[in-house]
């Protein structure tokens, strides 16, 4: 082996040896970033829940299903991650910061970019004023199935016909003293439904109040 291709091999194991050490990084900022979430979801932490469901069950059902008739809500039981939306936009690329008081929005943007690669598992602790199911990936796929195939049969489309369609939660970001909230919904319906929205919420009085969502960026 010549000196010259030495010296090229020795680079090429330099960089074989560089790039393991970032693919063992952090999974929340290194190049695994995906690896939490394909390991599944993880249970609400408890000094999330009760702001969590809160605003969960604020927002429900959102448009368009606040303007249908339907019998039950579907909600998917796991929230989904980044690597899931479609386009996958942080909440910063759909909305703005208030001006009179930015630094909420911008700690709960940080618990955002710290948590974006989770999944939760949802429990049935939405309050809600008409029945709702939770439903799996199967039972999620199923009841789209039903609303779009062309060969769905009529058994399918009977056992899914009281949902109009299904909700898709992220987890909810907070900023640090849990007065500021962002969370990302998604309201599916075959070909009727708008994508994926963030929403911006303040917590007044004890209650949480949103503030704006894609079609209402703050100036």
């Amino acid at each position: 082996m010549s000196f010259r291709e030495a010296r090229v091999l020795r680079k090429i194991l330099i960089l074989v040896a560089v790039a393991a050490v970032f693919c063992t990084s952090d999974p929340v900022g290194g190049v695994l970033a995906d690896a939490g979430a394909i390991a599944g979801a993880i249970s609400m932490p408890q000094d999330r829940a009760a702001d969590s469901y809160a605003i969960y069950s604020l927002l429900m059902p959102g448009a368009p299903f606040d303007s249908m008739s339907a019998q039950r809500w579907a909600i998917a039981d796991t929230t989904v991650s980044i690597s899931d939306m479609n386009p996958a936009i942080p909440p910063e690329g759909q909305l703005q910061a208030p001006k009179e008081h930015p630094k909420g929005f911008h700690e709960a943007v940080r618990d955002y970019e710290a948590r974006k690669y989770q999944r939760i598992q949802l429990t049935e602790q939405f309050q809600l004023g008409q029945p709702y199911s939770l439903m799996n990936t199967d039972q999620v796929a199923e009841l789209q199935r039903s609303k779009t195939a062309v060969d769905a049969g009529s058994a399918l489309q009977s056992k899914y016909a009281a949902y109009p369609g299904v909700t898709f939660f992220s987890q909810v970001f907070f900023s640090a003293n849990h007065k500021e909230a962002l969370v990302y919904m998604n309201n599916w319906c075959a070909n009727l439904c708008q994508q994926g929205q963030w929403v911006y919420l303040e917590r007044h009085g004890g209650n949480w109040v949103r503030r704006s969502g894609i079609y209402e960026k703050m100036s």
